[in-house]
């Protein structure tokens, strides 16, 4: 029915109607208007004062909605859009009864005051409540919105109670996802249709409550610790290795907690579920750990090819740390990585349980994927991504590799066959396989320059590397790693790393990203003081490793560090940030810090979930876990040396002070020919894409 006339209405139209009359036949003392211009104007003036008042009289007449007809959609299906100003006219959305996460809890749909930025809620039709949007000068259409939340989910339990906790609900309900969070295009879809109700847009106070509760990578790797919770998985298990996909009713389900829990598997919070899915598979991974007794996982989020991610993560690596009592090697290794402006997976840990049975405390460390690659190059993101291992070919030494017929293309790279060398995870359209690496691999070289040996250390060398290969960024890695005692990498093995080639187009341009550090901060199986290697001449500390896994004398060939450290411009870079590396990151009292025997690192975040693998101190454990609660104890809380056949593991703080002063003593002899500051660089240095 149609609304009664406003008062204001016909005393305004009466007082400009007078108005006009007045300056047509005067008054006392003002004689009427005569010029024929004036009078036109102050007719023309009326009329339109007139015609403004008519439309804002009929604005305010028009009819409401007939019969009680529901003010907003409740199907997430996109409808037809009306002829709406969103400019002008406010929006109404009428919320019914909250429909939650059934493993949340506080969503209400009272009609409690504004909180959090919420917009103003008045009484619905039908006893439901409304949220009146008040009029903005713009929106956000469908294209925005999702712009503003790609890659990330938004955490709609951590809203306050409610209309916009309500609405992100509904959303969530009506694609079935039935956990905490937004992350899909059809949730986001059925939330803008809720907020925009029929517009083109949705105005800025409708989205300013969820900005606040958005979660991105950083945000998520940033928690302690999660659950990781799978349900309907066969029993028994062998190893899988490969992806499996998850049967008919198994479930993955993703939440944080806090790390003192003292429950293997404890119940979500108030904020319920933060991610689940049945649409997941399973695997396990490692090389030499692959079938021990606790097995690292890896869970593929998206089956599908095409397939939409949580917050773009295709994988979440969960590693067992079979090797480390510690349970916080590969944690500090990816710190001091990202402090030295090396390219390196987020991380965080996880509990894990199968089917109700705890599995243990694992490291979740980001996967090496085309999403990791857009995070740290941006739109250079679809060129070559290299993985690095041991096949075919030997171990990736980088070493170049001549056809009988001369021929060194990148044929020699390319294996026929699923175990590579040199495994192209990631192919770009733009560039012809594997020939982009053997481009590299003949810089690295110095191929076609003259001189032998002494080649390395002309600036002709460098130059020529660097127009292919992020030298710096690489030296900043190799400082890093030589102090953390990584062998299991570009060092000993050399495996487990990757290159990628972010201008697949034309000249090529690598960059060096680390991969696999639980076999660090002195680790041992040859006998090795990795705590003294040579900080300069890395094959030297190989010579063990080698006869060990070969059964013959010699060292292992890595010349993309010999070769670099050859260059005299290089090495004193190498050296100046491996001073600062010293002086910050890996000095003995910083490292203690972290960790925090005596409590306030890393020690108080893993111990209760480690102590969890097993009932009682000294038994096994009943995750497979090769270390008792009481070697776990003393590796971290008491910092003891640990023995078990031929294995050796340093206690990490005695580790770190071994080799920061062997490291200060070695520097000491190379800083008479090489000055402290004698690169001209200035650290730390973020990382940064590109030439």
């Amino acid at each position: 029915m149609s609304k009664a006339i406003p008062a204001f209405v016909p005393v305004l139209a009466g007082a400009v109607i007078a108005a006009a009359v007045a300056l047509l036949v005067g008054w006392p003392g003002q004689p009427p208007l005569t010029d024929s211009a004036a009078v036109a104007a102050a007719v023309a003036s009326a009329v339109v004062a007139v015609l403004v008042i008519v439309v804002v009289a009929a604005a305010a007449c028009r009819p409401a909605r007939p019969g009680g007809a529901p003010a907003t959609r409740t199907s997430a299906v996109p409808h037809s859009v009306e002829d709406v100003d969103p400019v002008t006219e406010p929006i109404e959305v009428v919320v019914g009864p909250a429909v939650m996460n059934a493993r949340s809890a506080g969503s209400s749909s009272s009609g409690s005051p504004s909180v959090g930025g919420e917009p103003r809620r008045e009484a619905g039709v039908s006893g439901r409540e409304s949220t009146v949007l008040l009029a903005v000068d713009r929106g956000t259409d469908r294209r925005g919105f999702r712009k503003l939340i790609d890659e990330r989910a938004l955490v709609f339990t951590r809203l306050p109670v409610g209309a916009a906790r309500d609405l992100a609900a509904r959303a969530n309900e009506s694609v079935g996802r039935g956990d905490g969070s937004l992350h899909t295009r059809a949730e986001y879809d059925a939330l803008f249709d809720l907020l925009a109700e029929g517009a083109t847009t949705v105005p800025e106070a409708a989205l300013a409550p969820y900005r606040s509760v958005l979660l991105d990578k950083d945000t998520f790797f940033a928690e302690p610790m999660y659950v990781v919770d799978v349900e309907g998985w066969p029993q028994d298990a062998p190893t899988l290795k490969g992806p499996v996909t998850a049967p008919a009713g198994a479930r993955l389900a993703l939440w944080p907690t806090a790390p003192h829990d003292t429950r293997p598997t404890p119940s979500p919070d108030a904020a319920g579920v933060l991610f689940s899915t049945t649409a997941f598979a399973l695997g396990n991974t490692g090389n030499r750990t692959l079938d021990v007794p606790k097995r690292s996982w890896r869970a593929t989020l998206t089956v599908e090819p095409d397939g939409e991610r949580f917050l773009g993560l295709a994988r979440i690596n969960l590693k067992a740390m079979y090797n480390d009592p510690s349970q916080m090697r590969e944690a500090l290794a990816w710190r001091a990585f990202a402090e030295a402006g090396v390219p390196a997976s987020r991380h965080t840990y996880a509990k894990l349980t199968i089917n109700g049975r705890y599995r243990g405390l694992f490291s979740m460390v980001e996967d090496v994927d085309r999403r990791y690659l857009h995070d740290r190059f941006g739109d250079a993101d679809e060129g070559n991504l290299y993985k690095a291992g041991c096949g075919t070919l030997g171990c990736a030494t980088l070493e170049r590799r001549v056809g009988a017929d001369g021929d060194d293309s990148g044929r020699q790279y390319r294996v026929d066959g699923d175990d590579p060398t040199y495994d192209l995870h990631a192919e770009s359209s733009g560039a012809t396989g594997y020939d982009d690496l053997a481009a590299l691999i003949r810089a690295i070289d110095g191929t076609g320059l003259p001189g032998g040996d002494a080649r390395f250390a002309t600036d002709a060398y460098r130059a020529g590397l660097e127009k292919v290969f992020d030298t710096r960024t690489f030296l900043r890695w190799a400082g890093v790693n030589i102090l953390l005692g990584g062998w299991d990498n570009y060092f000993a093995t050399p495996s487990n790393y990757y290159l990628y080639n972010s201008r697949p187009d034309g000249e090529p341009w690598f960059t060096f990203l680390p991969w696999d550090y639980d076999n660090s901060f002195g680790i041992d199986y040859v006998g090795e003081p990795w705590q003294y290697a040579d900080i300069v001449d890395w094959p030297a500390a190989t010579e063990r490793y080698h006869a060990r896994n070969h059964g013959r004398r010699g060292r292992s060939r890595i010349p993309l560090v010999t070769n670099l450290l050859r260059q005299p411009e290089l090495l004193r870079y190498y050296l100046d940030h491996l001073e600062h590396l010293l002086d910050t990151t890996f000095a003995p009292d910083t490292m203690t810090e972290r960790i925090g025997p005596d409590g306030g690192g890393l020690w108080d975040r893993v111990q209760q979930a480690a102590y969890l693998e097993s009932d009682t101190p000294h038994d096994v454990a009943h995750t497979g876990r090769q270390f008792s609660n009481d070697e776990v104890y003393l590796a971290n809380g008491k910092q003891f040396e640990l023995h078990r056949g031929q294995t050796s593991i340093q206690a990490i703080t005695h580790y770190g002070r071994m080799r920061h002063d062997r490291a200060r003593e070695q520097l000491a002899v190379l800083r008479r020919i090489h000055p402290r500051g004698s690169s001209g660089a200035n650290f730390p240095v973020p990382f940064t894409p590109g030439r």
